[in-house]
């Protein structure tokens, strides 16, 4: 089994009013929200699709998301598409969205039909700027899609029997559909996530992300952090928190041409990692490395002259005392 990237849940309107700071605190790292669905009368948001993506991330968890199609033609495919980019709009996800296909109706059209549609709705998200993956169980896409058709689109696998049956590569594995987490109430789905997705997403300019910001190499530079309330990032994303940094000075190896949606990015070492931070003027800020040894020297000095003035001070009290007792 491939190593564990980040462990999370699937959720939709179902599990209610969600407390995400308790799902952080219980251990989950992302959450795939459900946007669209349809019932009788059609096509319809998630009522809780906005909150909770927003409440997800504001706790710190990374966001993904996932429809559940119902379409039978390329026609209906377009209809919820167009209400699925409809709650996209404005957004910026971390994880896939996905095409959740799975409905006894479609798998009644045959292999090569929905394997069609699958592939209709995947190429329609990239297009529209999203990175988009397929979510089936292991049954349906062994038996009703064509898989080596949809290779290129990370693939979240459905299989709750302790282990995977399906044979081809896979990104996701949702394990299980009774889990129970912290600040939800009912049962909820359980994933693990193989990939980190975001570089990808980001290199791409997907997901509400500008493209990867283009870098700038520093030398002979550091990172200057005058502020405790300084954090640090895995990438360049201010949602993506790794940690606050220490006040101090780190080795800058970059930074980028210009803002990057909406900062100005530096990478720097940390740890022998490179992690990512923004320049804030009440924060931080890049000095050249003789720029520091200057701030040392007279920080040394300083202390230099301290050490002499309290000499000084000293031989003085005494003085003082030898003439009050004299």
């Amino acid at each position: 089994m491939p190593e564990i990237f980040q462990k999370g849940i699937d959720v939709s309107r179902y599990q209610g009013q969600i407390n995400w700071r308790q799902v952080k605190a219980d251990g989950q790292q992302y959450a795939i929200v459900r946007a669209v669905s349809s019932n009788s009368g059609g096509s319809y948001i998630d009522p809780l699709f906005r909150q909770n993506v927003q409440q997800a991330k504001a706790a710190g968890l990374r966001v993904g998301a996932y429809y559940y199609t119902y379409a039978l033609n390329e026609q209906q495919s377009i209809a919820e598409l167009e209400l699925l980019l409809q709650a996209l709009q404005g957004l910026q996800l971390e994880y896939p969205v996905f095409v959740d296909m799975e409905d006894i109706t479609i798998a009644a059209l045959g292999r090569q039909a929905a394997t069609n549609l699958a592939r209709f709705a995947l190429v329609v998200l990239d297009q529209k700027g999203w990175y988009s993956g397929l979510y089936t169980y292991t049954s349906f896409a062994q038996n009703n899609l064509d898989m080596s058709q949809l290779q290129e689109w990370p693939l979240c696998i459905a299989d709750y029997r302790g282990f995977v049956g399906y044979p081809g590569k896979y990104e996701m594995w949702q394990f299980s559909s009774t889990g129970n987490v912290s600040g939800i109430s009912t049962k909820v789905d359980l994933s693990y996530a193989y990939t980190d997705f975001l570089p990808a997403i980001i290199a791409g300019g997907y997901n509400g992300f500008e493209a990867a910001p283009q870098m700038i190499p520093l030398v002979n530079t550091q990172l200057e952090v005058f502020s405790e309330r300084t954090e640090y990032f895995a990438s360049p994303d201010v949602n993506d928190i790794a940690g606050r940094l220490p006040i101090g000075f780190y080795n800058a190896q970059s930074r980028s041409n210009g803002t990057y949606n909406g900062f100005e990015w530096v990478t720097f070492w940390l740890n022998g990692v490179v992690y990512w931070t923004v320049l804030l003027p009440d924060r931080t800020r890049l000095v050249q490395n003789d720029c520091c040894e200057q701030l040392k020297e007279a920080l040394t000095q300083l202390d230099q002259k301290e050490s002499i003035m309290n000499s000084v001070a000293g031989q003085l009290r005494s003085l003082a005392d030898e003439l009050e007792n004299g």
